[in-house]
C-alpha cells in the first residue's frame, strides 16, 4: 500500500509542476503576444503652404451644367415625360371640359419653376375624397393647390398644399383669402 501512495504522490507532484509551468507560461507569453503593436506605422502627412511671393491665390471654378441640345430634347420628350411631382387626385369619370385650376396647372407645368417658391399647407387627409373637396374649395377661391402622398402615423395620407407662389407676399395674400373664407391654413414656408 505504501507503493501505491508513493506513486500517487509522484503523479500529484508532476501534475502540480505541470500546472505551475502552464500558469507561468500564460502569465509571461500571453502579454507579449497581445501587446504587439501593428506593423504599419503612421502615414506621414505633408502640408505645403504657398509662399506669399507666389502671387494671388487662384481658384478653379467648374463650368455650369449645360442643358441638352434642343434636338436631343425634342427626341427625348415622350420618354422624359415623367409623372408630375405632385400627384393629383383624379375624379372617377373624366370631366367634359378643363376647369380653371386644371388650366392653371397646365400652364405651371409648361413654365420653368422659379428658384424660390412659397407654399402653405391646407390639410392632411387619410381619405382622398376629402383632399379632393378641399382642393375644389381652394380652386373656387382662385388659389392653386397640389397634393403629395406622405406616410403618416395612420398609414398613407394625402397632404394638400396651396401654391407654389413666386413670392412670400403672394402666398400671404392667398393664405389670408382662404382664412377669411373660414379655412384652416398653415404657415407660409419655402418649398
Amino acid at each position: 500500500m505504501s507503493d501505491d501512495v508513493n506513486l500517487l504522490r509522484r503523479r500529484a507532484r508532476r501534475r502540480l509542476v505541470g500546472a505551475i509551468a502552464l500558469v507561468v507560461l500564460a502569465v509571461v507569453v500571453l502579454p507579449i503576444i497581445l501587446d504587439q503593436k501593428p506593423k504599419s506605422g503612421p502615414q506621414e502627412l505633408t502640408v505645403q503652404i504657398p509662399s506669399q511671393d507666389g502671387g494671388p491665390f487662384k481658384t478653379r471654378a467648374l463650368p455650369p451644367l449645360q442643358s441638352p441640345p434642343p434636338a436631343a430634347a425634342k427626341t427625348d420628350a415622350p420618354a422624359a415625360k415623367a409623372p408630375a411631382p405632385e400627384p393629383a387626385v383624379e375624379p372617377a369619370a373624366p370631366a367634359p371640359a378643363k376647369s380653371e385650376s386644371a388650366k392653371a396647372a397646365d400652364k405651371a407645368r409648361a413654365k420653368p419653376k422659379p428658384a424660390q417658391a412659397f407654399v402653405f399647407q391646407l390639410g392632411v387627409f387619410a381619405n382622398a375624397d376629402n383632399a379632393k373637396q378641399l382642393r375644389e374649395r381652394a380652386a373656387a377661391a382662385g388659389v392653386k393647390s397640389y397634393t403629395e402622398q406622405v406616410k403618416g402615423q395612420q398609414g398613407d395620407q394625402t397632404r394638400v398644399r396651396a401654391g407654389p407662389f413666386p413670392s412670400r407676399g403672394a402666398a400671404e395674400k392667398a393664405r389670408d383669402k382662404l382664412k377669411s373664407l373660414g379655412m384652416d391654413v398653415g404657415q407660409v414656408a419655402q418649398r
